[in-house]
């Protein structure tokens, strides 16, 4: 099964609540640290439409639709929440950190919150015994559902497959946004750490940096593929380490995840 519809849609939808609670950690952030800029613009919302960037919604869906053996996510990023370091009572440079390290922090927290909840619902550890019978059933889909049944019904694999398709996303997201690139957090991170000359310099590449995102992702690849180099950055980076770290804590479930 090279594709599975119903986790394209559930990674797709976990990308947007994993959003909108990223950039409203941001909000809320620079709210608390004293400038109410990114609350008059009402980026305090979990409205998808306050916080989706037209590019970054379609490298979302594009991530979402991937085969099965790429372990499709919802990767992508929103519009950057304006702020003015002027008015953050910690500083300038030090509240532009810590507004830019909310969301990712928040992201990370609770993707890994979701997944040790995991482990709390009603038939957790017998669904792991019966993935090792039903592990041949590679197909997925129809098959796995009844295979698995007698663990769990098929309406809690539903929300447990949601729940890690969040998880991931968030992880994802985190990872994602430690890139030093525009609109990624890591680079008001960056921005701020600099020396005023190099940070100057560092913003004037702004306006090409979410191109050059573009390319990375998806134009290197294809490159590289031509002479046989096969390396995915957007892979390499941010999707196998955040299953890695999802993996770590559900342990052998992430098949059953992607296959249902």
């Amino acid at each position: 099964m090279p594709f599975n519809v119903i986790w394209i849609v559930e990674v797709f939808i976990a990308f947007v609540v994993a959003l909108a609670l990223h950039e409203s950690a941001h909000a809320a952030t620079a709210a608390a640290l004293g400038d109410s800029t990114p609350l008059s613009n009402g980026r305090f919302s979990l409205a998808p439409r306050r916080h989706m960037s037209a590019i970054g919604t379609i490298v979302a869906i594009v991530f979402a639709m991937r085969p099965l053996i790429l372990f499709p996510t919802g990767l992508g990023w929103g519009k950057p929440v304006d702020v003015d370091a002027r008015r953050l009572r910690v500083g300038p440079n030090f509240g532009l950190i810590l507004v830019a390290l909310a969301g990712p922090l928040v992201n990370a927290l609770l993707g890994f919150a979701v997944l040790f909840g995991l482990r709390l619902l009603p038939g957790y550890n017998a669904l792991q015994v019966s993935f090792d019978r039903c592990s041949g059933l590679v197909g997925g889909g129809q098959l796995l559902q009844t295979c698995v049944s007698a663990a769990q019904n098929i309406a809690v694999l539903r929300v447990e497959q949601f729940l890690f398709a969040f998880a991931v996303s968030s992880i994802a997201l985190a990872i994602l946004n430690i890139i030093p690139l525009h609109p990624l957090d890591g680079y008001k991170i960056l921005f701020a750490l600099l020396p005023n000359r190099q940070a100057i310099r560092y913003r004037d590449f702004e306006p090409y940096m979410e191109f050059t995102l573009l390319v990375l992702f998806f134009v290197l690849p294809v490159i590289l593929g031509f002479v046989g180099i096969p390396l995915n950055l957007g892979n390499l980076l941010v999707i196998t380490p955040a299953y890695n770290l999802a993996g770590s804590v559900v342990g052998n479930l992430v098949p059953i995840f992607l296959l249902l």
